[in-house]
């Protein structure tokens, strides 16, 4: 997707759930004018216990990095009864 002039996006999925050997994560790339290469990496589920046996998630040490990786869902039935929102900044630097 591209996105405005002032970054923000929207994007609506399914609350990702776990396969065999990972825990629930959404893969994200992004590209940018004047960035070389694109910038992937994964977003997971706040509060999920098969996070701590994630190996991906664990590389991550740095707890304010692992922090920012994590998608906290809310109630927001303002848009769809049962539905969840979770905001999230991405911050290229």
């Amino acid at each position: 997707m591209v996105v405005g002039s002032d970054g923000r996006f929207a994007f609506r999925t399914i609350k990702p759930v776990h396969y065999p050997g990972r825990t629930p994560h959404i893969h994200v790339l992004v590209s940018a004018a004047g960035w070389p290469e694109p910038f992937v990496t994964q977003l997971y589920v706040a509060g999920e216990p098969q996070n701590e046996r994630d190996s991906l998630f664990n590389s991550v040490r740095d707890l304010r990095q692992r922090e920012a990786m994590l998608m906290h869902f809310a109630p927001a039935d303002r848009i769809e009864q049962g539905a969840l929102l979770t905001e999230r900044d991405l911050v290229m630097f």
